[in-house]
C-alpha cells in the first residue's frame, strides 16, 4: 500500500448544497431561512429548539426535496477546459413526529430526520497539454454522490409564558435506514505523442468516505419580548466525526505503437479518519407586524477555521483547501437571511394561504477569503383544518468561483436550484 496525503472533503472536491449547517423544511426555506426566531413548525428541531414550544397539537411532518446543481467551468489559460456540469436528485429533505405534553411546565418531544449536505455532481471535460515536445489531450470525467444526514432527539420547555428553552440531540450513524457516505470517481484517459512516440494514459481514481459517525448538540432559547418582537438563538456544538476512508489509484502508460512498454502505478488507502465538524451558532429577529405579517432577520456564523481532517498517521488538515492545517488560512462565514409571511384568510373559511419571500447572503469557506453566494426563495402553500401543505423554490448561485485542484486553472459560475415541498398533519 503506498502512502498518499490525505484526501480533500466537502469544498475542495465538493458538497453540492449550501456547506452551512442549517435547518430544513419548506416553511422555513421559502422565507429565505430567516426562521431562528420564529421556528414555529416542527422543523424548529433543526433551527431553534426551543421554537417547538409553540406547538399545541402532535403533528406529523415530512419535507420531500428537488436539487439540481449546475456549474459552467471556464479557465483563461485552457480554454478547451469550458464544459457545464449537471446534477439533480430527489430525496426526503426531512422528518419528524412531535408531541406536546404538560407536565409541571408546558413541554414538547419531538423525533427527527434531517438530511443536510448533499454531494451529487458530474461533469466532463478535455485539456490540452500540448507544448515543448509533447502533444497529449486528455478527456476527463468526474462523478460525485452521497448525502449526510441525522437522526434528532429534540426537546422543548415553557420557562415562562414568555421564554423558552430547548435542545436536539444529533445523531450521525450510517447505522439506520440511511447510508452517511458519499463517493468521488476521476477517470482520465490522454492521447497523444511524446517525444514523437505515441503514448495512452489510463487512470481511474476511486476516493470513498462511509460510516459517517458521531453526535452533537443543537440548542437555543426563545423570547418573547412584546407582542411585536420576538428573539431566537441557536448553538450548535462542534463533534468529532469517525469516517472509513478508501482510495484506490490505478493508473496505465503504454508507449510505442503498438504497445511496446506498458508502466502501472497503483496505490491504495483504507484508513479511519477523524473530522472534526466546526460549531455554528446564530440570532434572529422576528416582528410580528400584524397578524397576518411576519418578518425575520437572521445572522449566522460558521467557525470553518476549526475544521480540520485527521488522517490515521495523526497528520492534520484543512478540509477546505487540502492544506496541512498549519499553513491553511481558511476564514470563517457569516450568514445573513431576511424573510418575510403574509397570510391570505378568506372570511367564513377554514382556509389559510401563505405567500412568503426572502433573500440571503451564504458565503462559502475558502483560503484566505470566503466565497460570496446570494440566493432569493418563495414559498406557498395551504392550510385547511388539521392540514398543511407548503412548498418553496430557492435559488443560490455565484460567479467566477475558483475551483481549486478540482479542475486546475478553472473558475466556475455555479447556480443552485432546490424544491421543497411538505405535509404537516395535526392530531
Amino acid at each position: 500500500m503506498n502512502r498518499l496525503e490525505a484526501g480533500t472533503l466537502f469544498q475542495q472536491v465538493g458538497v453540492a448544497s449550501s456547506p452551512n449547517p442549517v435547518g430544513s423544511g419548506a416553511r422555513a426555506t421559502g422565507m429565505g431561512g430567516a426562521f431562528i426566531a420564529i421556528a414555529d413548525d416542527a422543523t424548529a428541531a433543526s433551527w431553534n429548539p426551543a421554537g417547538l414550544i409553540q406547538l399545541e397539537r402532535p403533528e406529523l411532518s415530512i419535507v420531500g426535496g428537488y436539487f439540481e446543481r449546475r456549474e459552467e467551468f471556464s479557465s483563461d489559460i485552457h480554454p478547451e477546459i469550458s464544459n457545464t456540469g449537471e446534477a439533480d436528485d430527489i430525496n426526503i429533505n426531512y422528518f419528524s413526529v412531535t408531541y406536546p405534553f404538560h407536565f409541571h411546565k408546558n413541554m414538547v418531544a419531538s423525533l427527527n430526520y434531517q438530511r443536510l449536505y448533499e454531494f451529487k455532481r458530474d461533469f466532463d471535460y478535455r485539456k490540452d497539454f500540448s507544448s515543448l515536445g509533447v502533444e497529449l489531450v486528455q478527456d476527463e470525467h468526474f462523478t460525485q454522490d452521497g448525502y449526510i444526514g441525522a437522526l434528532g432527539l429534540a426537546y422543548a420547555i415553557e420557562i415562562t409564558p414568555t421564554f423558552s428553552l430547548g435542545a436536539t440531540l444529533n445523531i450521525w450513524t450510517d447505522e439506520l435506514l440511511w447510508e452517511n457516505e458519499w463517493k468521488q470517481t476521476f477517470s482520465q484517459r490522454g492521447v497523444g505523442l511524446v517525444g514523437g512516440a505515441p503514448v495512452t494514459i489510463d487512470t481511474r481514481i476511486i476516493d470513498r468516505y462511509s460510516e459517517f459517525r458521531g453526535v452533537n448538540a443543537n440548542f437555543g432559547l426563545l423570547w418573547d419580548m412584546n407582542q411585536y418582537l420576538t428573539l431566537g438563538a441557536v448553538i450548535k456544538t462542534p463533534f468529532d466525526a469517525d469516517i472509513r476512508h478508501e482510495f484506490s489509484l490505478k493508473q496505465t502508460t503504454a508507449f510505442g505503437s503498438p504497445v511496446n512498454t506498458t508502466v502501472p502505478n497503483e496505490a491504495n488507502i483504507v484508513e479511519d479518519v477523524d473530522l472534526r465538524m466546526p460549531m455554528s451558532y446564530g440570532v434572529g429577529l422576528a416582528w410580528r407586524v400584524s397578524d397576518v405579517l411576519s418578518m425575520g432577520l437572521d445572522v449566522y456564523r460558521t467557525e470553518w477555521s476549526e475544521y480540520i481532517l485527521e488522517d490515521s498517521e495523526g497528520n492534520k488538515f484543512s478540509p477546505i483547501d487540502g492544506r496541512p492545517k498549519s499553513d491553511s488560512d481558511v476564514q470563517d462565514t457569516t450568514q445573513i437571511r431576511i424573510g418575510g409571511e403574509y397570510l391570505f384568510i378568506p372570511q367564513q373559511s377554514h382556509m389559510v394561504v401563505p405567500l412568503r419571500a426572502g433573500f440571503f447572503y451564504d458565503p462559502e469557506p475558502s483560503h484566505d477569503e470566503v466565497r460570496d453566494f446570494f440566493g432569493v426563495a418563495i414559498g406557498s402553500g395551504i392550510a385547511y383544518k388539521r392540514f398543511i401543505f407548503d412548498v418553496a423554490y430557492q435559488l443560490r448561485w455565484s460567479d467566477d468561483v475558483d475551483t481549486g485542484n478540482l479542475i486546475a486553472t478553472s473558475s466556475a459560475d455555479i447556480t443552485q436550484h432546490l424544491v421543497l415541498a411538505s405535509v404537516i398533519i395535526h392530531f
